[in-house]
């Protein structure tokens, strides 16, 4: 390598010490806090639909990935303290109780069986042919099968037995108060081991993938040796020396679990205690995320995620997606920063810090301090140097990859330079005091003037440089003869803002930006480049990408500020797998590099971090399932075929969940409410609880699913219910109304036709009837006999007379002529005109009587209107018939009009000789026909049946005074 540079050796020895790592797992805890009924964990158990039971010292929980159920004695469980639990065929999840009780649980309710309450059960085994073991307190091994406990024939039936497994079809083993017993099928012992001082009812066995039976004793850790042909011959030996681990010793195990991996896990009062395959071991305790040391039971759910019971809570490791920290805190590092990630070899990494730079090997996992590195601070590697650049402020340092340690220090070209490069000739490009330069031993030239936050020299020997605001350059040159000539330069995305460079397998190069996402630059033919860019419009987390690369399966890896995407390559381009929000995993990422291992590294603020990819984009939808039904105040069970409701019930809520594990918070759900074709689906969140409030009568089908890890929604869940129609709204009430209401339009047209006819008739009839009153009022008679007054006072020479006499009839004919074509008159014209007929009558009846006309004067200010002249007729009467036929002058006739009650009243009365006297007289027939006709008129303006007028007979000391007839006519 040329570089004409001035070269100081320092060399500083540092002692080549191997430093364990202190990995750190990811636990995820859960306590009272989150819902648990008690934060005591003895065991947890998954049933066949996936929801999690945790049983404890206070009661039941069961754990949909939402929410919390809890059963205790306050809901109906018979004993708060659960040792154990199976699932039957029927669903029903039985839960043995620290009171000798089997609770059955069915949906959200227990079922207390009281057929099954006997010995306290302590543990079931469930065997091949379905019969279901149980240990018991004292009072040995039983059988629970179709619903009914029996005690089979024994040699133990009062002992007290708290462990069983089954050893293959026809062996079992069964922990006993002292001893462990190998039984038959029969239940005969075939061998059995036995010492009080080391076993007891706490102890506990368990067979692992290579057949090996371990248990757990007061003395600590042992195998069992146990060797069918040689009937008694099992003894308890010591564990592989690889095990020889002091927490294990003098201490009772709680449980012991081994994993798909091969990896053994032990539950101690001290932490977990993990083994793995290649003998190396961990203790996982509080100060690693426990919520205590105390730990009672191991589990494995179906996604392969661990569940530690402890005596202060649940706590849960993700296996699948396993993501490891190493911290760099300790006697060589300050802090847990660490700026730097390189890997130099096969399985070694470069970690750099401000404290120093160490190698870490991936495979013993242990960190190595480098040799030589005195008090001097990397930043970052040289690309393509060979051998290995390191630069700092001022110099660079040769790392020894074989030794690892630095082999010379030397000073930088230009110092304070950042983002430094190689090419295939140890040429140097490199950023100093804004300015891209190129270093070739004494040859130094600037290239252009910007602020550089990336360099790449690709597989064409062309160089990319990314700049903090100018975009992307793409720069080819050449260096011969001492001579560096740009041959072109193209300058991409100039308002870009970039942050990462990376070349692919490919030849791509991946652009990462401040805010636009990445950019993909694909080679195409004549030196063009097809641009994809990928955004958080198109699915990624973050805008702010700080680094790409490719891992052993051609997908892409994205880090952004303050985590990880991945792209997965499709057929049409890229698939976006959301990594750290499906695992909640955030961090500020500084470096990141792959291996062939599928293993992702990250130099973090954290420490270092170990990523085994468990390709989680692969995994399918998980099932949903709707947990509650209910309205506000009706809970509905799940298994009612079509739920029937009234239509009152139109307010529904549904509650839904998935038993997915690895990270409950990001399950993604869709529901929709089908009536008839409806197929809009919500978008995807990962909402629980949906509610509907005012819904129409039909038939709804409620659905939700679940978008799997690959992409793809899973079958939905359904909930079937009808909301029934008010009864005014089926189909027999609205044919029923129908048919009423046609027969009722029948009635009412019908009706209709009769009234207008009957109205058309009577319309005929007052004509007729107004017609014949006007005959009556121009009574021949009375005309006849006005005109002969009239002529007898003008033959007796009484002009004077005689001329008031004509004006009166003259101005009468012409208000009856001038009112015979209208309906109604206003009242006071019809009381001049009724007043000019009285008039005329005592002129032509030489004053034989005398009359009034009272009235209250407020009346004619009002506009009432009457039909013309509809008392004359009676008035007529009473002069004709009544004052006429009485002796001498003294006749009196008075006429009062009022209003009484909405009720216009006419009272005519006179001191006439009577009814009776007067109808032995012979009457004028058309006295007769008039008043008829006013009789008729009356109750057609009043709309009645019978004309509202009363006739009454004045009497006085028995003799007739005369008569007083009241009409009465509605107001208008």
């Amino acid at each position: 390598m040329r570089t004409g540079l001035v070269i100081i050796f320092l060399n500083m020895v540092a002692g080549l010490i191997n430093q364990a790592s202190a990995q750190q797992q990811l636990l995820k805890n859960y306590t009272i806090n989150d819902g648990l009924v008690s934060n005591t964990i003895r065991k947890v158990y998954q049933d066949t639909k996936g929801f999690l039971w945790i049983a404890t010292l206070e009661g039941l929980s069961k754990y949909d990935g939402h929410t919390f159920t809890n059963y205790s004695t306050a809901n109906g469980l018979s004993h708060n303290m659960v040792n154990d639990f199976y699932e039957d065929k029927n669903g029903q999840l039985n839960v043995a109780l620290n009171n000798g009780a089997i609770d059955k649980l069915s949906g959200n309710k227990v079922i207390r069986d009281t057929r099954l309450a006997a010995a306290v059960i302590n543990q079931f085994l469930k065997l091949p042919t379905g019969v279901i073991l149980v240990t018991t307190d004292r009072n040995g091994v039983q059988e629970l099968a179709e619903g009914n406990i029996t005690t089979p024939k024994q040699l133990f039936p009062k002992q007290t037995f708290s462990d069983i497994l089954l050893l293959h079809d026809s062996l079992i083993i069964a922990l006993e108060e002292s001893s462990i017993k190998v039984l038959n099928n029969n239940y005969d012992i075939i061998a059995e081991v036995g010492d009080s001082n080391v076993i007891n009812v706490h102890s506990t066995i368990y067979q692992d993938s290579k057949k090996r039976i371990w248990v757990s004793t007061v003395s600590g850790l042992k195998l069992l040796d146990f060797s069918q042909s040689k009937k008694g011959a099992i003894v308890l030996i010591s564990p592989p020396a690889f095990l020889n681990i002091p927490i294990l010793k003098g201490i009772r195990i709680r449980d012991i679990f081994e994993d798909q991996d091969g990896t053994m896990w032990f539950a101690t009062p001290g932490g977990i205690i993990k083994v793995n395959p290649d003998e190396t071991h961990q203790v996982i305790t509080m100060k690693e995320g426990l919520p205590s040391n105390l730990v009672y039971s191991i589990f494995q759910d179906k996604e392969n995620n661990l569940w530690f019971g402890t005596a202060a809570g649940l706590s849960k490791l993700v296996t699948r997606q396993s993501i490891t920290l190493y911290p760099m805190k300790d006697a060589f590092f300050e802090n847990n920063y660490s700026y730097l990630l390189y890997p130099f070899k096969k399985n070694h990494l470069l970690v750099g810090t401000y404290k120093g730079t160490k190698a870490f090997n991936s495979l013993n996992e242990t960190f190595t301090p480098v040799e030589n590195n005195g008090n001097h601070i990397f930043f970052e590697v040289v690309s393509n140097s060979n051998p290995t650049l390191l630069a700092g402020y001022y110099n660079l340092a040769i790392l020894d990859s074989a030794g690892i340690k630095f082999e010379k220090i030397i000073p930088l070209p230009l110092p304070f330079a950042t983002k430094i490069i190689n090419d295939k000739n140890g040429n140097f490009f490199l950023e100093h005091e804004g300015y891209l330069h190129f270093i070739s031993g004494k040859t130094q030239q600037k290239i252009i003037k910007v602020r550089i936050s990336a360099l790449l020299i690709d597989r064409r020997g062309d160089l990319w440089a990314a700049t903090w605001q100018n975009g992307l350059f793409h720069i080819k040159y050449d260096f011969s003869n001492n001579r560096f000539t740009i041959i072109a330069t193209r300058h991409f995305l100039p308002t870009e803002s970039i942050r990462s460079l990376f070349e692919d397998s490919k030849g791509n190069i991946w652009v990462g930006t401040r805010y636009q996402g990445v950019y993909q630059f694909r080679k195409n033919e004549k030196d063009s480049f097809a641009i994809v860019n990928i955004d958080q419009k198109k699915g990624l987390t973050s805008n702010f990408i700080k680094g790409v690369r490719e891992d052993a399966n051609g997908n892409y890896w994205i880090a952004f500020y303050q985590g990880l995407d991945k792209l997965i390559v499709t057929n049409t381009g890229f698939r976006i797998f959301n990594f750290s929000r499906v695992n909640n995993y955030f961090t500020s990422i500084i470096g990141m590099e792959t291996d062939d291992r599928h293993i992702l590294w990250l130099a973090t603020n954290d420490g270092l971090v170990k990523i085994k990819d468990g390709e989680m984009e692969k995994v399918p939808p998980l099932p949903a399932y709707i947990t509650k039904v209910f309205s506000p105040d009706s809970m509905y069970a799940l298994t009612e075929n079509k739920l029937q409701l009234n239509y009152r019930q139109n307010r529904l809520q549904f509650e839904f969940s998935s038993p997915g594990f690895i990270n409950e918070k990001q399950i993604l759900y869709s529901y929709r409410l089908k009536e008839n074709d409806s197929t809009v689906w919500s978008k995807a969140s990962n909402q629980h609880i949906v509610s509907y409030a005012s819904l129409q009568p039909g038939h709804y089908i409620f659905e939700v699913r679940t978008l799997g890890w690959n992409g793809i929604w899973g079958t939905p869940a359904t909930f079937e219910f009808v909301i029934n129609h008010p009864f005014w709204q089926t189909w027999w009430f609205l044919v029923l109304g129908s048919l009423l209401f046609f027969a009722g339009v029948f009635w009412i047209v019908r009706k209709r036709i009769g009234m207008i006819r009957s109205k058309a008739a009577m319309k005929q009839k007052i004509t007729e009837t107004e017609m014949m009153a006007l005959r009556a009022q121009m009574n021949p008679h009375f005309i006849f006999n006005c005109i002969n007054s009239i002529d007898a006072l003008i033959q007796g020479n009484d002009k004077y007379q005689a001329t008031v006499y004509l004006n009166k009839f003259a101005k009468l004919l012409r208000n009856i002529l001038d009112t015979s074509k209208q309906n109604t008159v206003a009242l006071e014209k019809d009381l001049d005109t009724l007043k000019l007929y009285i008039e005329l009558e005592q002129l032509r009846h030489e004053n034989k009587f005398s009359a009034a006309i009272k009235f209250d004067k407020d009346l004619l200010q009002d506009d009432y209107r009457v039909p013309p002249l509809i008392i004359q007729p009676f008035v007529e009467n009473a002069i004709l018939h009544g004052l006429k036929n009485k002796d001498g002058n003294e006749g009196i006739l008075t006429i009062e009009v009022k209003i009484m009650h909405n009720i216009l009243q006419y009272i005519i009365t006179d001191n006439g000789i009577g009814r009776e006297a007067a109808g032995k007289i012979v009457q004028n027939k058309e006295t007769h026909l008039g008043m008829q006709m006013s009789y008729d008129r009356i109750r057609l303006f009043n709309k009645e049946e019978m004309a509202s007028v009363k006739i009454k007979d004045l009497y006085h000391h028995e003799q007739a005074t005369g008569t007083e007839v009241t009409v009465n006519l509605n107001i208008i």
